[in-house]
């Protein structure tokens, strides 16, 4: 019970009722129809003095609540209003372009890329004795920036219902040898990226001095290359920057994570060794059992779940060494192989967690690029699936289909926009015009998932090729516009690449339909009519509440 000769209390929730109160007769309140009554029977009760003020124990605890969240919003409102995104993006790109901008101009001048410019520098004593001591002003500088404004610049994208946002996800930030936007620009409206400060919080606070110099740099340079798409004055940005802001959490924000990280590899633990694991201590018992590389080895009856990195092509023991490789020394003490391994699964699954509910804070689609990342994604998606199917006791409800053989056959996709083309096409308004003109032909594809999660996958192949079938003609149609944007012809922006397919109908409650798709393009004219197709699915089975689908696109660096 509240204290309600509380004065500041009273006048806060004076305040907020009258917010209530005006919002209600402009009519921008809406009440469930099974809430009605009671609502009714709650403005009922509240009594008034004889000036006209509320009389605040009359006030129930429906109407306290209500008030506070409309006043929440209407706050959100005013401040959004004050700094609009292009202002947030503009700040933040001035911070890093006054501590970047002369070794990025030299990085252009001299047409090297972040990862060779950021390893001279760290590999350079002086520079590094340098540098070092400006690392933590710097950092407490962005961090500060983001206490201030970062909710505000998450709660524009939270609120572009129309908008179609890409959540960038499965790595620190996206890779230096090519401009993630340039993949992505057709595909999706806004593209969110982590400012890689934030995110590489750890790394840049507890590492040596090189490895700290050398993120340092790496990050900076990165993020400059994306200054034009997000300080583009558009409604939305085509890149905006904002930060993990569980990241800057006095307490550790990122608890969340690591606990639904840690209940997703207990089941993949069980799929790794073929054993039943009651509890994560029950699991962690297990692991420390193992004290050597061969004990461990002894006991997996299924290597194909333990993934360190795809590119890595060793057995078991000498991927296990090399990822040992990477981890500190100081950590590395008093554990044993079960314990690492145990380590690098809850890691990973932590990851693709924090893409989830991120992408459904941001009302977005999670966006992978990293293949290793891309596969633990997939397992996260089948296990909240197996866990839906337990819960409810429906059989069917998960695929995961992964289209192996397609995979490998090349298929055409815009993937190869230069920014200043891009820029320019947005500013002309010409987005719209190339969406229509490529239609439906990737929404069939998608389509082909909920629709037919129980057909064979012969017809499921046989959908898929019908719609990379009509996803071509659709290409060569724009490209015989011969259109062209900064002087780039549109046709030379379609590059050859393969196309993996997976997907899962799960009821997890944790994700919303802002998690409907995982992948890196799509057509998004026709995402927006995914969350009904969703929603018709629940309607016939309460079972089925939430479906990631994913795609996944290898360019193979030859264009069609």
């Amino acid at each position: 019970m509240a204290d309600y000769n509380d004065e500041e209390y009273e006048y806060n929730l004076k305040a907020r009722l009258e917010i209530l109160k005006t919002k209600i007769n402009d009519g921008k309140v809406k009440i469930a129809p099974h809430l009605i009554d009671d609502f009714r029977n709650s403005i009922a009760n509240i009594q008034y003095s004889e000036d006209g003020g509320v009389i605040l124990y009359t006030v129930d605890d429906r109407i306290r609540s209500m008030a506070l969240a409309i006043s929440h919003f209407d706050e959100r409102d005013k401040l959004k209003k004050q700094f609009s995104l292009f202002d947030i993006q503009n700040a933040y790109f001035q911070i890093i372009e006054n501590k970047f901008q002369p070794i990025f101009k030299k990085m252009i001048e001299e047409n090297i890329n972040a990862h060779q410019l950021a390893s001279f520098y760290s590999s350079n004593d002086r520079f590094i004795k340098n540098v070092a001591p400006q690392i933590n002003e710097f950092i407490n500088n962005v961090y500060e920036f983001w206490r201030n404004i970062g909710d505000v610049g998450c709660w524009h994208l939270e609120d572009s219902i129309d908008n179609l946002n890409g959540i960038y996800g499965g790595d620190l930030f996206p890779s230096y040898s090519e401009n993630i936007a340039s993949k992505c620009g057709i595909y999706t409206d806004t593209l969110a990226l982590p400012d890689p400060f934030v995110r590489s919080k750890y790394v840049l606070e507890n590492s040596d001095d090189a490895t700290r110099v050398y993120y340092f740099i790496k990050h900076g340079l990165n993020v400059l290359k994306y200054k034009d798409l997000a300080c583009i004055d558009l409604t939305y940005p085509i890149v905006a920057i904002l930060p993990d802001m569980q990241n800057l959490e006095e307490d550790d924000g990122r608890d969340i994570f690591r606990i639904l990280g840690r209940n997703d590899a207990i089941i993949h633990a069980q799929n790794i060794f073929r054993t039943d694991f009651s509890s994560e201590e029950d699991l962690i018992d297990f692991m420390s059992a193992f004290k050597t590389i061969e004990d461990l080895e002894d006991q997996i009856m299924n290597k194909d779940r333990i993934l360190f990195d795809t590119e890595w092509n060793g057995n078991f023991r000498d991927n296990f060494n090399r990822y040992k490789k990477t981890i500190p020394e100081n950590i590395l003490v008093g554990t044993t192989p079960g314990n690492i391994l145990h380590s690098q699964i809850v890691s990973r699954m932590a990851i693709s967690n924090e893409l989830l509910l991120k992408s459904k804070q941001l009302s977005g689609v999670p966006i992978i690029e990293a293949p290793t990342s891309w596969k633990y994604f997939n397992w996260k998606l089948e296990y909240d699936s197996l866990r839906a199917e337990n819960h409810y006791s429906v059989e069917g409800l998960h695929i995961l289909k992964g289209l192996d053989d397609l995979s490998h056959a090349d298929m055409p996709w815009i993937g190869d926009i230069p920014p200043e083309s891009l820029i320019e096409l947005r500013r002309q308004g010409a987005l719209h015009e190339i969406r229509d003109i490529l239609g439906d032909s990737i929404q069939n594809l998608i389509e082909t998932n909920p629709e037919n999660f129980n057909a064979t996958r012969d017809q499921l192949h046989k959908n898929i090729d019908n719609s990379l079938s009509m996803h071509r003609k659709k290409l060569e149609e724009l490209r015989q516009k011969k259109w062209k944007f900064a002087g780039r012809d549109i046709g030379s922006w379609i590059v050859m690449g393969g196309i993996e397919v997976a997907a899962a109908l799960t009821g997890t409650e944790s994700w919303g339909m802002g998690a409907i798709i995982a992948g890196q393009f799509l057509d998004p004219p026709q995402l927006k009519d995914i969350p009904k197709k969703y929603k018709e699915i629940s309607a016939e089975d309460k079972a089925v509440k939430k479906s990631p689908v994913g795609l996944l696109f290898k360019s193979s660096n030859k264009n069609n």
